[in-house]
């Protein structure tokens, strides 16, 4: 049997787009289409076979985009953990279907100026004429300060492989990329990626796409106060303890699955207060199921805030400060503006509640994560 010839594809699709708010892989460029699907074809159009797409936040979104492309969804469970996580789920893949692979082209697609044509160049340096042997080759720019870098789009041999499952946390292949043995082709603007709504912006308006209106900048304060909030409430719920989750403290307290479900379910909460004009608890309301793990209410979690994220990107100064009304069918409960609301009903009550947790906690002997600087766990 003859060996492969062409280098796998290996697209980053997994993060969870914190700093921008929405997720980054659904932005659209000049032609409409999703950035996950520009970057996935281009990798086809280079020539690469098989092409697997990393996913992880959003992922049924995702891959939704990529309907009717040839390519392989590989779903990374562990995307919070880093990039080095979905480079190794996509070689776990490659590893199973397709073992004698030569290499592959590791790609991202928050790098607008990433082409077709830059990553045959890519391909191209990494074979030699005349020879079956490849060679690692990166994409060459200039770093935060000026220096020159070596990052993705890279082109990495199967002896690599060892060195990319060794991976940990975020950094991605950076280090193996910066080894004196790397060849490179240069990337202009190669370290320009999508990360913040300024980000989007600028590449909006680099390619004469009619930018959107300018993010409320009452949302851009709720979204820094946000993210501190996020990652102190993740923080506890990755502790839920699976065997007490019928625990109470008080018979008049709730058992602690469903104090830790209200807790995981407050970014939906939030992403209704900006979507809705108001809530009318006479009517239903659909709720997400209970989950059973420490890991099912961290994706519950993360699945909401991302939604209340990509709201808050959307929404005007006026829509903040406009009215918005809790109601029991003509009973209204209380009448404020969208950013009293948010600001009390959704993030001041989802610190109540976590606060409540500690205690659960605390009585059932389970570690407190520090939230606001060291617990007495961290000591």
């Amino acid at each position: 049997m003859s060996q492969p010839t062409k280098a796998a594809g290996i697209l980053l699709a997994a993060g969870g787009s914190r700093r921008l708010g929405s997720p980054k892989q659904l932005l659209a460029g000049p032609d409409a289409v999703p950035l996950v699907r520009r970057a996935a074809q281009q990798l086809l159009d280079a020539g690469c076979a098989p092409v697997v797409v990393v996913t992880g936040a959003e992922a049924t979104a995702v891959t939704a985009a990529l309907t009717d492309l040839p390519v392989v969804c590989c779903h990374n469970a562990a995307w919070t953990e880093g990039m080095s996580r979905s480079i190794q789920c996509a070689l776990a893949w490659l590893a199973e279907a397709a073992p004698t692979t030569p290499a592959v082209l590791i790609a991202a697609c928050d790098m607008p100026s990433v082409t077709t044509a830059h990553l045959q160049a890519l391909l191209k340096r990494a074979v030699v004429d005349g020879s079956t042997a490849w060679h690692r080759v990166a994409s060459a720019y200039a770093g935060p300060e000026g220096e020159p870098v070596h990052g993705i789009p890279a082109v990495l041999p199967q002896a690599d492989v060892p060195a990319l499952q060794a991976l940990t946390g975020d950094k991605g292949a950076r280090a193996i990329l910066a080894t004196a043995d790397t060849a490179s082709v240069a990337l202009p603007d190669g370290r320009f990626d999508l990360d913040t709504p300024a980000d989007v912006l600028r590449w909006r308006a680099a390619t004469s796409l009619q930018p959107h209106p300018p993010m409320s900048t009452i949302a851009q304060l709720v979204l820094a106060d946000l993210a501190q909030e996020i990652s102190a409430t993740r923080r506890m719920l990755e502790r839920i303890p699976v065997a007490h989750l019928d625990y109470t403290p008080h018979p008049k307290s709730w058992p602690l699955n469903k104090l830790a479900h209200h807790l995981a379910e407050f970014g939906d909460f939030g992403a209704i207060t900006i979507t809705q004009d108001a809530l009318d608890f006479s009517q239903p309301m659909q709720r997400p199921p209970m989950p059973e793990s420490a890991e099912g209410f961290v994706a519950m979690f993360d699945a909401g805030m991302s939604r209340f994220q990509a709201a808050l990107a959307g929404i005007t100064d006026e829509g903040m400060q406009a009215p918005w009304t809790m109601r029991n069918g003509e009973t209204v409960i209380m009448s404020l503006p969208r950013m009293a609301v948010l600001r009390g009903m959704v993030m001041n009550h989802m610190i109540h509640h976590r606060a409540q947790l500690t205690l659960y906690y605390r009585m059932l002997d389970v570690p407190v994560p520090g939230l606001y600087g060291p617990s007495a766990d961290d000591k």
